[in-house]
């Protein structure tokens, strides 16, 4: 008798594993099919009316078609019913980080006052005008009833902006690059604010409604935020301090694996203090890669850009294919009016944070304007992708399936509507492109920042105290060779890089562009 339930048990236990490791399989076979296909749409044909976004998502609806056609729905709900804290922990990290590693820091503090009055103002905007307008047709009657809590969260985690899709057209287009880092950098930090608000008002879901305790939260997201970034910004540090004294540099493995470590233990520290993991994840990228980046070893810093881009590119590309396969199994749940509200206000609050920031940013003296045309562009890029997607999985209650399915249609309409159209709109507003000379020049004029006296601060004592910039130079190699290779060579996209020099008798930073950098796409 025993036996016979041990026999039982251990069916059981090989049918789900080889159930898990078919579905992977199959997840995996879908996630390549939809890298080929990107690649030769984008890289190929140049179809710059199907973003890559767009065809993964294809990919992944054409799967879920043939397994209704199949009978094999069960495979179908398996592959697209994935774990929220996955798509948290697991895939979120490396899309963030990415984002703020390959910021180009010489753009990123030329534009960073409208970049901060985008990502955190705007950002604030957007979810708290969605979350409102949501909430009132709700109490109409017209669309699906949410507290107000529930409207917030809804309306913080789909404003989470995902301009990859854009800024891919941007740069095979040379597109000014002051736009280009405007529209890169808001969009990095947005998502950053997005989860911290989602995560703020989210707390408040499934308990009574109180003004008082709201203001509070907003009070607790503007501490946690700053928190947040504090512990991203000390962990980009450690390892730049790690790195200029450990003796890593005589192993590329030790060297990298150490590196790679650091970029994600922001996240967890965060998560364990009870602040936003996200946002010290971007806040770590943009550290790490300013100070620690430049005591790597010339391989170790392609090897790490590399995998940074590569682990980005999937991560997003799941979360894209999850979608595509989510399309069909949550037809029940699609509701046309919520659908059709949420995409106008999605719409509305973009308006209602970029036009007004942007004339405010203009009134500011001996400050670059932002064109109407510019403008106009900037509102267009606000395609919301993987990370509202992601969010809206963790999004709790019993309305999640509602949520997911109208986020769902949301993204799907905006890749394909907003990121198809992106020439046309380039075209409309008369943006100008450069040539790759034109662009190459700009790159190596160094122009006065604004806020030179945190940099004189940044160059005077915190690049010789955490980098080796003044000790190796070139950052030259103590090993001949990586990889069975000689070292002297870099395939890998990587960004600008530090380059000291003396100017007017004080120790300055500029920049050098070593390749074009490549935005996880």
């Amino acid at each position: 008798m025993t036996g016979t339930y041990g026999e039982h048990v251990t069916h059981e236990e090989i049918s789900e594993e080889y159930s898990l490791a078919f579905q992977f399989a199959t997840f995996l076979l879908l996630l390549m099919i939809a890298i080929i296909l990107c690649n030769h749409v984008t890289y190929k044909l140049h179809w710059h009316y199907l973003p890559e976004a767009a065809a993964t998502i294809g990919v992944g609806i054409l799967a879920s078609i043939f397994c209704m056609l199949m009978n094999s729905s069960t495979i179908a709900v398996k592959l697209m019913d994935f774990d929220p804290n996955f798509f948290f922990v697991g895939l979120l990290p490396p899309i963030i980080f990415n984002s703020g590693y390959t910021m180009k820091r010489r753009y990123f503090f030329e534009n960073i006052t409208p970049i901060l009055v985008f990502s955190i103002v705007g950002t604030l905007v957007m979810s708290v005008v969605t979350g409102i307008s949501i909430y009132t047709v709700g109490r109409f009657g017209w669309v699906l009833r949410l507290s107000m809590a529930e409207a917030l969260t809804f309306g913080s985690l789909i404003s989470a902006t995902d301009a990859v899709s854009i800024l891919a057209v941007f740069q095979e287009l040379h597109v000014d690059p002051t736009l280009f880092y405007l529209v890169f950098g808001e969009s990095s930090l947005n998502d950053a604010v997005a989860i911290c608000l989602f995560e703020t008002f989210a707390r408040f879901i499934g308990h009574s409604y109180e003004f008082q305790p709201m203001l509070y939260a907003i009070f607790e997201f503007g501490l946690v935020l700053t928190g947040s970034t504090m512990v991203g910004v000390i962990f980009g540090m450690i390892p730049a301090l790690l790195f200029k004294y450990g003796n890593l540099r005589s192993n590329l493995l030790h060297e990298v694996g150490v590196f790679v470590m650091f970029a994600y233990l922001p996240f967890v520290v965060s998560q364990v203090l009870g602040m936003s993991g996200v946002v010290s994840v971007i806040f770590a990228g943009v550290s790490m890669k300013h100070y620690a980046s430049p005591n790597l070893t010339p391989e170790a810093r392609d090897v790490c850009a590399g995998l940074f881009n590569t682990l980005s590119h999937m991560a997003e590309t799941s979360v894209f294919l999850n979608l595509g396969l989510s399309a069909f199994g949550l037809t029940e749940y699609y509701r046309f009016w919520l659908i059709f509200w949420m995409a106008t206000f999605c719409l509305f609050s973009r308006f209602c944070a970029v036009y007004p920031l942007s004339y405010l940013l203009n009134l500011r003296k001996n400050a670059a304007k932002i064109t109407l045309n510019q403008q106009h562009v900037i509102w267009y890029g606000g395609m919301r992708g993987a990370v509202a997607f992601a969010l809206s999985k963790s999004f709790p209650g019993e309305k999640r399936p509602e949520i997911v399915a109208t986020t769902l249609i949301v993204v799907l309409l905006s890749i394909i509507i907003m990121g198809g159209g992106t020439v046309a709109v380039l075209d409309k507003c008369r943006i100008p492109r450069l040539t790759a000379e034109e662009e190459a020049a700009l790159d190596k004029t160094v122009k006065p920042h604004r806020h030179m006296r945190a940099l004189q601060f940044d160059n005077k004592y915190l690049i010789p105290l955490l980098t080796n910039l003044c000790q190796y130079g070139d950052n030259s190699s103590p090993r001949k060779k990586g990889f069975g290779q000689d070292s002297n060579t870099s395939n890998v996209d990587t960004a600008d890089e530090h380059e000291t020099a003396e100017v007017g008798g004080e120790h300055k930073i500029t920049y050098r562009k070593t390749q074009n950098m490549r935005i996880g796409t």
